[in-house]
């Protein structure tokens, strides 16, 4: 070490002695060390030494400020803020009565699966294999890609700026190391929060003034100095990425265009469960509402919006080619496409319960994005709501909506030679054969289960064989999410939560051979219950069989009597059968949950939605034994004339086409004067 002349030694240490300008300390030895004999020299080397001195040491103070890390005061703010407003979203989400509240307990275990995942090391990309294997031991396999879904999302709201915003609002400092323990705090109080939001609906909860209060209470009160930080205004500068005008409506403002995350939102939704199955539909009016309304950067957005998107839609026609965004109409902006619209006649017009669909969509991309990128300033407000734009419906007090078959129709049909003994394929409603067969498919089993289970068409066609439970005391069908309803690998089904659900199988089915239907289906290979109605990728389940047999079906009824018509011209159709077995309950002393739950309907009321759980305090076997007995007490017998055949099977290709009931009119050929069957 070069020790510096004119120095003297205090408490064991150099320092350089008072009154003594940095330039004269340079003697001889000194500038020699710094490499030159000539003292002028080294005294503008030592100048530009100087200098440097001063921006290292300035530097290093810079890193060492930025480089603080968080408090313990900063990181208690962050965690309480976070888990207060995913409990807000829980909250208000369970107790507004929509269709998916009573689903809020079920979608936060599902979420905090994900959470409890993401907040280990090394899950920043998504789940190991080790965290499948212990999800499959855990006995929640189906459950797997559901819990990967909610991983990829919280990737996305908890990326970069999400965890600076949240930083800069407490006023902790941020550099990487600061934004990665931020982002694990963070999803350690989202993870705390959808655990706590599983007992949104227990009695405690219910029952306080404040539930959000009550979910936190664990926690203790809160102290001053985080009180303090929670209280602090938002800064007026944050970075460029997300922040907004300083009057804007949103928390923060978010750049990317609404188009950018429609991707984003379906994947998003559909992890949650709110949506299922094809989702073509919604991306169509998300993308519809980008076009319409310009297709601005998500904080641009706001309530007059909402009314633009409506006129917008009511102005387009029933009909109209959309196009894409690359293509065709939606290509283009749509004030210059509107104003090439001919004038709209009343037969063109969109129907209003098309538009209330539309906005109802959109009120559930409105609700997702009011969690990130529309999440307002104010708490609880609600900046574009779509559901107060729906259009009021009058209900024509003369038009029945959806009119039922009767007993008398069904029986008729169930008297039809497709149960009776008929030809073979597209010749089954024509009887008179000296040797009458019949053929076992969904042509024979779809209507008696339609009503005997009272399921809906979809339900029905498209069965698994799996979804038959034989091995069960009380053997049933288990209507739920499946691959055959999905599409590319996806289970899907079920229109909402209350829809999953099992329905005894009746006597009536068992005696006219359904369970060995099932077994000889099996023994095909086939993992659709009715394989015929799914060999087609363009028209699959409920529309194939309307096409194969159903309305053939209508047609032989029609021969014998009058089919119900509404005084719109609608007739009654395959989910008339369902509505004549909702009927059947319409009498003193019908229990309504039971009928609810064989139906797949919502319970009302908050007993026999919150309260209510018979099967987890009596078991499975005795519900569906009471159900059965439901069944066979309202339910009057149909099909007691029928005779059970053993189960007979068409080829694949000719199962459920049973052929019009009249035999093919002949005409004469123009200008032949010969004769020939059409």
């Amino acid at each position: 070490m070069c020790r510096i002349p004119h120095t003297r030694r205090r408490n064991g240490r150099y320092v350089f002695r008072r009154r003594i300008h940095f330039r004269n300390l340079i003697s001889r030895p000194v500038a020699v060390a710094l490499g030159t004999a000539d003292p002028k020299v080294a005294r503008y080397k030592a100048s530009l030494l100087s200098a440097c001195f001063v921006r290292v040491k300035a530097s290093v103070e810079m890193d060492m400020e930025q480089g603080r890390r968080m408090t313990g005061t900063e990181i208690e703010a962050l965690f309480r803020a976070e888990l207060e407003a995913e409990l807000k979203f829980y909250v208000h989400s369970a107790y507004e009565d929509a269709p998916w509240s009573d689903s809020v307990p079920e979608v936060a275990a599902w979420e905090a699966e994900a959470y409890r995942i993401a907040r280990l090391p090394g899950r920043r990309r998504g789940l190991l294999p080790e965290d499948r294997d212990a999800l499959m031991r855990r006995g929640l396999e189906r459950d797997i890609s559901m819990i990967e879904e909610y991983a990829q999302q919280i990737r996305e709201v908890f990326d970069d700026a999400g965890v600076t915003r949240r930083l800069r609002v407490i006023g902790a400092p941020v550099h990487p190391e600061t934004i990665e323990a931020a982002r694990t705090h963070l999803i350690r109080a989202a993870a705390a929060a959808t655990t706590q939001a599983q007992r949104v609906f227990d009695p405690d909860v219910m029952d306080a003034a404040d539930p959000i209060q009550a979910l936190m209470a664990h926690l203790g009160p809160v102290p001053d100095e985080v009180q303090a930080l929670l209280k602090k205004p938002i800064p007026a500068a944050l970075p460029p990425a997300v922040a907004g005008p300083a009057d804007g409506m949103f928390l923060a403002f978010d750049r990317r265009r609404f188009s950018e995350v429609i991707d984003q939102i379906l994947r998003s939704l559909r992890a949650d469960g709110v949506w299922k199955g094809d989702l073509r539909q919604q991306r169509h009016i998300m993308e519809t509402f980008a076009w319409i309304t310009g297709d601005k950067p998500l904080g641009s957005y706001g309530h007059l919006d909402v009314e633009t998107f409506k006129q917008g839609l009511q102005q387009l026609p029933k009909r109209f080619d959309y196009g894409s965004f690359t293509a065709g109409a939606m290509s283009r902006p749509f004030r210059e496409v509107l104003a090439e619209l001919p004038p709209l006649a009343p037969g063109d017009r969109r129907s209003a319960k098309t538009t209330n669909r539309d906005l109802s969509t959109m009120a559930t991309v409105a609700r997702h994005l009011a969690k990130t990128s529309w999440k307002s300033r104010l708490a609880g407000a609600v900046i574009l709501d779509f559901g107060g734009a729906r259009v009021a419906v009058k209900a024509d007090p003369d038009i029945d909506t959806r009119p039922p078959w009767t007993s008398t129709h069904l029986s008729m049909l169930f008297h039809s030679p497709i149960y009776a003994g008929g030809d073979g394929a597209l010749r089954r409603l024509r009887a008179g054969n000296s040797s009458p067969r019949v053929w076992h498919d969904a042509a024979y089993f779809a209507p008696l289960l339609w009503f005997y289970t009272h399921a809906c068409r979809e339900e029905i066609c498209g069965l698994e064989v799996a979804d038959v439970v034989t091995d069960h005391p009380v053997a049933h069908i288990y209507i739920r999410d499946n691959a055959t309803r999905g599409k590319d690998g996806e289970k899907a089904g079920e229109k909402r939560l209350a829809r999953r659900r099992r329905v005894p199988i009746h006597p009536e089915l068992r005696r006219l051979g359904f369970i060995e239907y099932v077994d000889a289906i099996r023994a095909e290979g086939h993992q659709a219950l009715f394989p015929e109605l799914f060999v087609s990728a363009e028209k699959r389940g409920g529309g194939f069989f309307y096409d194969r047999a159903w309305r053939h079906m209508t047609a032989y009824i029609g021969q014998q009597m009058d089919i119900p018509v509404n005084a719109a011209g609608k007739s009654a159709d395959i989910h008339s059968i369902r509505a004549l077995g909702s009927s059947f309950y319409e009498v003193d002393g019908v229990n309504a949950i039971l009928r609810a739950d064989l139906f797949g309907h919502a319970r009302e009321g908050t007993n026999a939605r919150h309260y209510s759980k018979r099967e987890s305090t009596e078991g499975l076997n005795v519900v569906l034994e009471e159900r059965l007995a439901f069944i066979e007490r309202y339910v009057p017998i149909l099909t007691g004339h029928i005779e059970p055949w053993p189960v007979r099977l068409l080829p694949i290709e000719e199962r459920s086409r049973v052929g019009s009931p009249l035999p093919r009119k002949r005409r004469s050929d123009a200008g032949t004067g010969t004769s020939r069957q059409r």
